[in-house]
């Protein structure tokens, strides 16, 4: 299920900012079209799938993306999906 929007302030704002960098962003607009494995998307963002794997997991810790594992041709893949579609960051409560 993805969410509408999602609203974050203090602490969690925090967290929030700081896990959106140039890559994360990149992978959430890859997965907000389709739902990919972590190798596709290490493939194309031109990143090791241990540094995407790394940013996956701080996404998924935030609740911005789902992911699901699912049987591959070799073993068992990581499949990620957008969680939200929108954030905003309140400063000020």
């Amino acid at each position: 299920m993805v969410l509408t929007e999602l609203t974050v302030s203090g602490s969690e704002a925090i967290e929030v900012a700081d896990a959106l960098n140039s890559t994360t962003y990149r992978i959430l607009q890859l997965i907000s079209k389709e739902h990919l494995d972590v190798s596709t998307i290490a493939n194309r963002l031109d990143f090791s799938e241990a540094y995407v794997s790394e940013q996956i997991r701080l996404l998924e810790d935030l609740k911005l993306i789902a992911v699901n594992y699912e049987r591959g041709k070799r073993g068992i893949r990581k499949v990620c999906a957008l969680a939200v579609e929108k954030i905003t960051i309140v400063i000020k409560p």
